[in-house]
């Protein structure tokens, strides 16, 4: 038997898949993965290497952090993900990062994150809006960051599990608020398999400070995307390639003062105002 009548049976193996688009993608999937094997010439211990890889990723992999996401964002293909599957005329994506939790609870829009935790004051808000610039009815932010040591609470227990995250219904006007605080850069996690996988191949393990947004509404298609601090460090370095350039925003220093009774805050806060694009879906 030889590779290219392996590689054909594997591939005519998915050919009455109940859907057609299965059958393409397991169809390419094949090709794809058995080019590599037969290019790298990877010998057995290598590929009982890559399985003890993969058998140690879903070992650390629970409901608060996902290894396999983090590999898919380190290998670039989160990334490229987005840029193939981005809608014409939204707001750019980027990619989920492994620290989401779909548990975040519903809270009113202006919601203080901060309680009495370190970070400086960042009062976040916009609108969500469609393609024309009017505003979307019932749309959702799903927000949540790293706190003021860098960490989330999947990785560091002396956080609240909700510290810094929650979900909020927009106004009619599509309008939304939080206060919140300034993110920083972190590492991403190098305690496992991923980690080891970085330090064999002397990346960076950095990424620039931003803030996570899932944003959503009936008949829209949604977005998963961040918005970094502009002139953060390793902008141009991010070891999972999440950066667009539309997505860099200004932190503003503020002293609005209705905003600085509303939270209770006595000095100057940062400010950021972004406005959301959605695309209708088809």
């Amino acid at each position: 038997m030889t590779t290219h009548s392996v590689t054909q049976a594997a591939m005519s193996s998915f050919a009455s898949a109940s859907d057609p688009r299965l059958t393409q993608v397991m169809t390419l999937l094949v090709k794809h993965l058995h080019a590599f094997v037969t290019e790298s010439k990877l010998t057995k211990e290598e590929w009982m290497k890559g399985l003890e890889f993969l058998t140690q990723s879903a070992a650390i992999t629970d409901s608060e952090r996902n290894e396999f996401s983090l590999l898919s964002d380190i290998l670039g293909i989160s990334s490229i993900v987005d840029v193939v599957s981005q809608p014409v005329g939204g707001t750019s994506s980027s990619v989920l990062g492994p620290f989401h939790s779909h548990d975040s609870r519903l809270q009113p829009n202006g919601i203080d994150l901060t309680g009495d935790q370190a970070g400086d004051r960042t009062w976040l808000h916009g609108c969500v809006l469609d393609q024309q610039g009017q505003a979307i009815e019932n749309a959702e932010i799903d927000f949540w960051q790293n706190a003021d040591n860098g960490l989330y609470p999947a990785q560091d227990s002396a956080q609240d599990p909700h510290n810094l995250r929650c979900k909020i219904k927009c106004e009619a006007d599509g309008s939304f608020n939080l206060l919140t605080i300034r993110p920083h850069p972190y590492t991403v996690p190098t305690d496992g398999p991923v980690g080891a996988l970085l330090a064999a191949s002397q990346r960076s393990i950095w990424r620039p400070a931003h803030y996570h947004l899932i944003v959503s509404a009936p008949g829209y298609i949604g977005l998963v995307t961040e918005l970094f601090p502009q002139n953060s460090e390793y902008i141009d370095n991010d070891t999972v390639f999440g950066v667009r350039e539309g997505l860099i925003v200004p932190f503003v220093k503020s002293s609005n003062t209705e905003i600085a009774q509303r939270y209770g805050l006595d000095h100057p806060f940062y400010e950021v105002r972004f406005d959301f694009k959605l695309v209708k879906q088809a």
